[in-house]
């Protein structure tokens, strides 16, 4: 059924679709600003208005929620992420209007959808079935961390939708390299033009946070890695790789500047931007707000109930709350008499402890043979977890670990894939026995948390069953 001409739109459709409900449904509750919210929202609404951000009154939020806009000041705002996330968030106020709690979330909501075909795209070049790109899909379309902050705000799923886009991008440039190479067997130095888009993704993702930077790093490392080896693999001479790469790296990191750099345009083209007169030029009064934003991200250190370090991430150690309320006789609890509704960014366990088990497996594989497609997908958990660990005494939350999550969706269909090959069951169908239970403990695992992944009232007992840890309280 897989080799069907038709498996491969019909499935990608069917869980795209799966994924749109699961993260527009009931997108409008709560109707109050959640978690950052209260920082991103109001700050795209003036960063429509003005082109830079504006600070508010004191306690401006309950007002905001009731639909009176007009509590900004004229005082410009120190801000210290790029704009281009809360872009992202005005085109849902711009549609739906700054009245409108689903057109807070609209956009961000879309991209994570829209995530969802990518993971399959990419899973389908880099496995190479059909079948396992599905799987990969449907993992993704139920990864509980992914769909809270697709559901929230805040600027980490837009990051992790450019980031993954320029990976796309990264890996129809390789794959295109390799074909090229071994047709020619020449060393002549060549501009690849999927690099230039993957620049220009990588661009925007750093344009949302800089954790953009991360990966862009690491996948121009990548695209030099592979071509030493395809170099080497086919008889030319490595040394040339160095030429090419550095000619890769001014394809990568020019178009990231530019796109970046429009990101700002609101602040350069303005005048009332925070530190927007700090200097005589706009690049050096932009430079002077880069490092003053520097020293706050790296001295960032204040105590949080939700903080949590990157190796807790790993293991879900702590998820952050990003809403809860408990109601007695209220309209919010439907048909129950009470309830209480939970906005918690909680991982699907199966997806998240499997996919770092299939990348601690992928890294074990490396060690003793060289595959591309698995240290693709290394590399892109890599950009998104590792820079982390040197920053473990920094303020940080788990749901930073969003930036990463497709990698693990992909990661674990990718061993499963393996398995399925050459596993250690010797019959076919004990293969295939386990890859579904792997898949229904997936499907179970986000029924449970559902709920709470989509803020839907439910009774307190329920809640307290998903809470499975004391320390997730």
């Amino acid at each position: 059924m897989a080799s069907h001409r038709w498996f491969a739109p019909i499935s990608t459709l069917l869980i795209t679709a799966l994924a749109a409900i699961i993260r527009i449904a009931n997108l409008a509750n709560p109707r109050l600003l959640v978690f950052d919210e209260t920082y991103y929202v109001k700050d795209a609404y003036t960063l429509g208005l003005f082109g830079s951000e504006r600070n508010w009154q004191d306690n401006p939020n309950p007002d905001f929620e009731s639909g009176i806009l007009s509590g900004y000041l004229e005082g410009a705002a120190y801000v210290v992420h790029p704009p281009f996330g809360k872009w992202i968030i005005w085109s849902g106020l711009e549609l739906f209007g700054a009245d409108s709690s689903f057109g807070w979330r609209i956009a961000t909501a879309v991209l994570g959808v829209l995530m969802v075909p990518l993971v399959i795209l990419i899973a389908r070049r880099l496995i190479g079935s059909n079948f396992f790109a599905a799987i990969a899909g449907l993992f993704m379309a139920l990864e509980g961390l992914s769909i809270t902050l697709a559901r929230t705000a805040i600027l980490d799923s837009n990051l992790a939708f450019f980031a993954l886009l320029g990976f796309y991008f990264i890996l129809l440039d390789t794959q295109a390299w390799s074909s090229r190479l071994q047709k020619t067997k020449s060393s002549a130095l060549r501009f690849r033009p999927w690099l230039l888009l993957a620049g220009i993704s990588l661009g925007l993702a750093t344009g949302i946070k800089w954790s953009g930077l991360y990966f862009l790093a690491v996948f121009g490392l990548y695209t030099f890695v592979v071509d030493l080896w395809q170099r080497g693999r086919i008889g030319l001479p490595k040394i040339l790789a160095v030429g090419q790469g550095a000619l890769n790296a001014i394809t990568l990191l020019v178009p990231a500047l530019v796109s970046y750099l429009v990101t700002w345009l609101g602040w350069i083209l303005g005048s009332n931007g925070w530190g927007r007169n700090a200097k005589a030029t706009w690049y050096e009064s932009l430079w002077a707000y880069h490092v003053n934003a520097y020293s706050f991200h790296t001295g960032l250190d204040s105590p949080h109930p939700y903080q949590s370090n990157a190796f807790g991430w790993l293991i879900s150690l702590r998820p952050t709350a990003f809403f809860f309320e408990r109601y007695e006789a209220d309209s919010a609890c439907g048909l129950l008499s009470n309830c209480t509704v939970a906005l918690t960014a909680i991982p699907n366990l199966v997806v998240w402890i499997g996919g770092v088990m299939a990348i601690i497996w992928m890294a074990l594989q490396l060690r003793h043979k060289f595959d591309p497609a698995a240290l693709a997908i290394i590399s892109g958990f890599l950009a998104g977890w590792l820079p982390w660990v040197f920053f473990l005494n920094r303020t940080a939350f788990q749901f930073y670990a969003v930036a990463y999550a497709p990698y693990l969706a992909i990661a674990l269909a990718f061993a499963l894939h393996a398995y399925w090959r050459k596993g250690v069951a010797r019959k076919l169908h004990s293969r295939n026995g386990t890859i579904a239970l792997v898949v229904f403990a997936t499907v179970f695992v986000a029924i449970y948390f559902m709920s709470i992944w989509t803020a839907l009232p439910m009774p307190h007992l329920m809640w307290q069953l998903q809470m499975l840890f004391p320390f997730w309280v």
